[in-house]
């Protein structure tokens, strides 16, 4: 994190010394804000010409993510200033190993130095452990943003697909990431690998919907899309992904594809999916699926916000979520 260029304040100035020694002291990790700064790859890249436009959520669900979760915080704050009127919201899903109380304490000292920009992210937590499901739900609900777009925890996509989806939104209702033809093996073992592609196979056969990839954790949609979509879903694992584009698809929401690459570091890391008990899992959820829409539990014939294909500026729904809520500062 570096001063802004275009600081009024001179090099004699007392207030610009004091906020350079506060810049230094978290530079150098030597702030006291109890998390370390963490590494930002890609820092050193020139940003592009400022980003300003609709407002934009962009949710990244976390589950006892750690010091992790403070890395990609700082990854996104270097990310930021390219988009000057998007808001990063971290959802902690029930974590217990103080992920929540680490993302302020780093937020509290960026806070300090560049209070605007912290200003701008956000921590919304919860208990207990729910599901990645129920996070981004909570989430798309919570949003009252144009477009809302949510990513791995993670940050197992670089912040520049965030741009890709904002970008492709512009034309479709929802946007997804897929990997399986735009990144060979998409950084998966081969036995995953083939996991993904079976299981999009299975989803096509049941549900009758035919996507390279359900399951990359990036997507985007329109206001209306979002809030329209999630506040049907019933599923709270990481199965909700199909669901959503099943009730996406049956609202008549408008789905388009753009290339997911997996981040070199990301990809060697260990995955926390289980290859023998999750594909018994997942296709179970289908079968949910189709159970709950025979029920009529997704209410797909409900039209309560305009005609479908409307642009995101369409004033959303104002659905909030009951519990306890607490958000950076609350």
């Amino acid at each position: 994190m570096s001063a802004s260029p275009q600081s009024p304040f001179g090099p004699a100035d007392a207030v610009s010394e004091v906020r350079d020694e506060l810049i230094e002291a978290i530079r150098s990790g030597d702030d006291t804000s109890g998390v370390s700064p963490g590494s930002i790859e890609g820092a050193a890249t020139p940003l592009p010409a400022l980003f300003t436009g609709p407002r934009v959520c962009v949710a990244l669900p976390l589950y006892n993510a750690g010091s992790e979760a403070v890395r990609v915080l700082d990854e996104l704050v270097a990310f930021a200033p390219k988009v000057q009127t998007w808001e990063f919201l971290f959802v902690d899903d029930g974590s217990t190993d103080g992920t929540a109380t680490a993302l302020r304490k780093r937020l509290a000292a960026i806070g300090i130095v560049e209070p605007e920009l912290a200003a701008r992210f956000g921590v919304l937590s919860y208990a207990p452990n729910a599901g990645k499901g129920h996070a981004v739900r909570v989430a798309a609900l919570e949003s009252d943003a144009e477009y809302f777009l949510f990513t791995d925890g993670d940050l197992a996509y670089s912040p520049d697909h965030l741009l890709r989806l904002f970008e492709r939104l512009q034309s479709a209702d929802v946007v997804i990431g897929s990997r399986l033809e735009h990144d060979e093996g998409y950084g998966a073992r081969p036995l995953r690998n083939i996991m993904g592609r079976v299981f999009n196979y299975i989803a096509g056969i049941v549900l009758s919907i035919r996507y390279r990839d359900t399951q990359a954790g990036l997507k985007g949609f329109r206001s209306r899309a979002a809030h329209d979509v999630f506040s049907r879903i019933r599923i709270r694992d990481f199965s909700f992904d199909v669901e959503v584009l099943y009730i996406a698809r049956k609202l008549g929401y408008s789905i388009a594809e753009i290339p997911a690459h997996v981040d070199p570091a990301h990809r060697r890391n260990s995955s926390t999916v289980n290859l023998v008990r999750d594909p018994i899992r997942m296709f179970w959820s289908l079968c949910k699926i189709r159970v709950n829409k025979i029920l009529g539990l997704y209410r797909l014939d409900e039209r309560d916000l305009g005609e479908v294909g409307t642009r995101a500026d369409v004033p959303a729904r104002n659905t909030r979520v009951s519990g306890g809520l607490h958000r950076r500062g609350a």
